[in-house]
């Protein structure tokens, strides 16, 4: 009995004497050490420090835009517009949503109605500050479209990944609008590519490309 609790005291021992050789070492600099340690009844343990490979941060894919157009990031997202017009308009049903990245500014025109007042506000996407806001006369076309929600259709990012699929990845996104034509959704997106100007137009249900064209 006595010799196994020696046994079990010298065992104790060495790891701890084990562990504390291999903290000396981690803060000593050593790239790689070797310990070899036995105990009474046991076969020798080897336990070894190996150099961590280097870690490098990777940009997320927000940063990459940013740094590859040089503008600010975009903040507000399509839903987001919806609710800023909300808090303008409560009563209001949205009818019409675009996008415009021009001029090193990047902002969302919301339009809707109520009580067949028309009513478009234009916001700044990057800061989510309301810039404009109009009331009007609603046009018939307009009243009698379908109301938007943003939760039955694909977002535009995804429409944005569609039609540059369709152009190649050299395109650019200039403009987007979303719909409704009786109560199809669609999307209608203007993008660049080498110079030339591209109209694509996408189901906003089924992200299938209705039509493209070329600006002559």
């Amino acid at each position: 009995m006595k010799r196994k609790i020696l046994i079990s005291i010298l065992s104790i021992c060495a790891i701890v004497f084990v562990g504390i050789i291999s903290w000396y070492l981690c803060y000593t600099g050593e790239e790689t050490v070797s310990t070899t340690i036995t105990s009474p009844d046991a076969e020798p343990i080897t336990m070894k420090k190996l150099p961590l490979a280097e870690i490098k941060a990777a940009p997320t894919s927000s940063d990459a835009v940013e740094a590859s157009d040089g503008t600010d990031p975009i903040l507000v997202d399509a839903k987001g517009a919806v609710n800023l017009y909300k808090k303008q308009y409560p009563t209001a049903q949205v009818k019409g949503i675009s996008f415009e990245a021009q001029d090193n500014r990047k902002s969302y025109e919301v339009a809707g109605v109520s009580s067949e007042a028309g009513h478009s506000v234009t916001i700044d996407a990057t800061t989510g500050q309301v810039l404009s806001a109009a009331v009007k006369s609603a046009q018939e076309p307009m009243v009698e479209s379908a109301t938007i929600d943003l939760g039955n259709v694909i977002n535009p990012d995804e429409a944005t990944q569609v039609a540059i699929a369709m152009l190649g990845s050299d395109a650019r996104l200039v403009r987007w609008e979303l719909e409704t034509n009786g109560y199809i959704a669609r999307y209608h997106m203007v993008l660049t590519i080498h110079g030339d100007t591209m109209y694509v137009t996408i189901d906003a249900n089924s992200s299938q490309v209705i039509e493209v064209t070329k600006e002559q």
